[in-house]
């Protein structure tokens, strides 16, 4: 029974209560096509470059390595200058880790970049990938709820002093000219922070109803149109492959996963 409880499995709990089933307590996945998995390591590439910088630690060596890299790098510091000043006074951590204590889970935030003030709270989110999607769909993904949730929940700021950011540089093999980087602004508010606690004690408390049965997670209804995409449409009897018998593959950790797009 999983007690930890990240965006991502609020996302495929949301989504289809059977697939997250089969990922997070069957721990099986598809193969990972080769193009998204090249896609996803040049995003994990950056992340670390820029949570090593922030540390102090030597970046040029690495970048020279790799003139994609130093470009996205290169451009997000002429952008974006105020994200690497330390406030005074004020916190500013790189990969900064959260867990909150809720309805017996624990709820889990990994920030990208944390900068908190005695007057604001900003969480810093960097993507790797073009056409960042509207504030209107971001506001509503479970990793924008859940992060600034969890920061309402463990600082004194209130809701309406907090803010997330999404900083969309250009993937590899994009040029600055071509993909500036470019910043998705998302304000909390309380009344945002409401819906997101009650969503939270509905899912939770699904989550807890389903995993008391011995039957299976239930499926997600077909007329969605959500199966044909799905890597367990097999497994689920829900493909015009469905008689083929599926083949189990072990899943790495959750924390081994590279950063896939919203």
């Amino acid at each position: 029974m999983p007690t930890t409880l990240t965006q991502a499995h609020l996302k495929l709990l949301e989504l289809c209560p059977r697939r997250f089933q089969h990922t997070y307590l069957d721990r099986l996945i598809a193969p990972v096509n080769p193009d998204m998995l090249q896609r996803q390591q040049w995003g994990t590439q950056f992340h670390q470059i820029m949570q090593q910088r922030d540390l102090g630690l030597a970046v040029d060596p690495l970048l020279q390595q790799d003139p994609h890299l130093k470009a996205a790098v290169e451009g997000l510091l002429t952008h974006a200058p105020d994200l690497f000043i330390d406030p005074d006074p004020g916190l500013r951590q790189s990969e900064h880790r959260r867990s909150l204590p809720f309805h017996g889970y624990s709820l889990t935030v990994v920030y990208d970049l944390l900068i908190v003030t005695p007057q604001r709270g900003q969480i810093i989110d960097w993507k790797t990938y073009l056409k960042p999607p509207r504030q209107a769909q971001l506001a509503q993904e479970w990793q924008t709820r859940l992060y600034l949730y969890v920061l309402a929940e463990t600082s004194d700021l209130p809701p309406d002093r907090l803010s997330m950011d999404y900083w969309f540089v250009q993937p590899q093999g994009a040029t600055l000219a071509d993909a500036p980087p470019s910043r998705v602004s998302i304000p909390y508010s309380e009344a945002a922070h409401r819906r997101t606690d009650r969503d939270l004690r509905r899912l939770t408390q699904t989550l807890t109803h389903l995993l008391a049965s011995a039957e299976p997670l239930p499926q997600v209804d077909e007329a969605q149109g959500l199966c044909g995409t799905c890597p367990f449409a097999v497994r689920c009897q829900r493909s015009s492959d469905r008689h083929q018998p599926p083949t189990p593959i072990s899943l790495p950790a959750v924390a081994d996963i590279a950063e896939v797009p919203l």
